[in-house]
């Protein structure tokens, strides 16, 4: 599991993960609110991971926070999982494909 309470995540080191398209900083914006913030980012993770580092992942999720901060309580989770799901499925679609 992630560990909720800590100040940094580390980049994961798995060469093109390193790297965030979308300009994001891994040093900033990697901290967890609950326990429950952290199950959602290692679901995430689990389906992202071959396209995204976890800082990155954290960075999205955490901003989809921010920005449904007037959502109920109740249905943050929820809110949260789908929003930070759309917003990395629209990071992944917009990346132009590597030549193999």
């Amino acid at each position: 599991m992630i560990d909720p309470t800590s100040a940094t995540i580390a980049s994961s080191g798995q060469g093109p993960n390193d790297t965030d398209s979308a300009g994001l900083d891994d040093e900033s914006d990697v901290r967890l609110h609950t326990d429950h913030d952290a199950d959602l980012v290692e679901q995430l993770f689990r389906d992202y991971e071959t396209s995204f580092s976890l800082t990155a992942i954290v960075q999205v999720f955490n901003q989809c926070r921010r920005d449904l901060a007037g959502c109920p309580p109740a249905a943050m989770p929820e809110m949260l999982a789908r929003l930070a799901r759309c917003r990395l499925s629209a990071m992944l679609a917009a990346e132009p494909e590597s030549a193999d």
